[in-house]
């Protein structure tokens, strides 16, 4: 079976490189060849060691989903317009292009939206469908596309939460209480002085901040910058995106403005502040059970908001070991159905 994945893969935004990961374990003795659409071809070889071929390629993207025999996208918030309008319309061209090749295409664990033009919520409505295997990662997002008429789609859990941990790129010592931090610029929202001042209060409380940047290209300027003001710990890049979760189990607690910046640390266990710049970490903040602040607030209510949640953190993470079972399950279940689909597909 020849299956094509795609997604946002080859810029190192490690949340979009362990669904890759996770949907790459899971599809294990499914495939006799698999390619990767990706920004970074080398890089997304060398780390997964499959092949991966340029994604704004159009003519051999095409003419890879043509010859082949399922095109997969693995995870992310790939059908939402805030991006750019053209972001999505690459997506959804890519959809239309393995539907009249073959029909077998599979959306698995997405986040949907948001969607702000009219145009974009009637071209999501009419492509999605035709879609036969649609899974989404949240109720949210499910509720988004029931509002355009897309009502077969099932709710999951992001493909990160069945992810395996791997040992973390560097030593990082006993005895330190650790708080990680996720941080991300967003608009004039004065990100880098709100986190500032919280590594200094950490510090001042007997913790020691760890900055994450959770997409390379954007976060590691920002991480430090803030790391520069307040000697607070850069973590470096890691060789594969399951070695921040080896990370994150070293944490006592996680401050995230990324997405993935919490679904990471919980997933280990750890409690989670979340600070809400989109829907989807709205949704995952319920999801949790986890406490949040809005990014208009940021500057004046981030340092209230981390001594509600060192002084609740105990009760947070015994809540937060109920919580994760059943995400860890969902994620599970999903690649089995994805596995399950693909051998019915094939005839086997």
């Amino acid at each position: 079976m020849r299956i094509v994945i795609a997604g946002y893969y080859g810029y190192r935004n490690w949340g979009d490189e362990g669904s890759l990961a996770a949907l790459l374990q899971g599809l294990k003795g499914t495939a006799s060849q698999l390619s990767v659409l990706s920004g970074d071809p080398t890089f997304t070889e060398a780390t997964y060691g499959v092949a991966a071929l340029p994604r704004m390629q159009i003519r051999a993207v095409r003419g890879a989903i043509r010859a082949s025999d399922a095109l997969i996208f693995g995870g992310g918030s790939l059908l939402q317009d805030a991006t750019s309008l053209r972001s999505l319309l690459y997506y959804l061209a890519l959809i239309r292009w393995g539907l009249q090749a073959h029909g077998k295409v599979l959306l698995v664990g997405q986040g949907v939206g948001p969607l702000r033009r009219p145009i974009s919520r009637w071209l999501v409505s009419a492509t999605l469908r035709r879609v036969p295997f649609l899974s989404v990662r949240d109720a949210d997002s499910a509720q988004r596309l029931s509002r355009i008429g897309v009502t077969h789609a099932t709710i999951d859990a992001d493909l990160t939460w069945s992810l395996t941990p791997l040992p973390p790129p560097v030593e990082l010592g006993e005895g330190t209480r650790w708080i990680g931090l996720a941080p991300r610029r967003w608009g004039n929202t004065p990100v880098q002085e709100a986190f500032v001042a919280l590594c200094r209060q950490l510090h001042a409380d007997g913790y020691r901040a760890m900055l994450i940047a959770m997409q390379e290209s954007q976060d590691r300027a920002l991480c430090e910058a803030i790391a520069a003001e307040t000697d607070a710990f850069v973590l470096p890049a890691p060789a594969h995106p399951a070695q921040l979760l080896g990370v994150m189990r070293s944490l006592q607690g996680m401050v995230a403005l990324r997405l993935h910046g919490a679904i990471f640390a919980a997933s280990q266990g750890v409690p989670t502040l979340c600070i809400a710049y989109d829907p989807k970490v709205d949704a995952l903040a319920t999801q949790l059970g986890a406490p949040r602040v809005e990014l208009n607030r940021l500057e004046e209510a981030l340092l209230d908001a981390w001594q509600a949640f060192q002084a609740q953190r105990t009760a947070l993470e015994a809540q937060l070991r109920a919580r994760i079972c059943p995400l860890r399950a969902a994620a599970a279940d999903l690649l089995h159905r994805v596995h399950a689909f693909l051998t019915t597909a094939m005839g086997r």
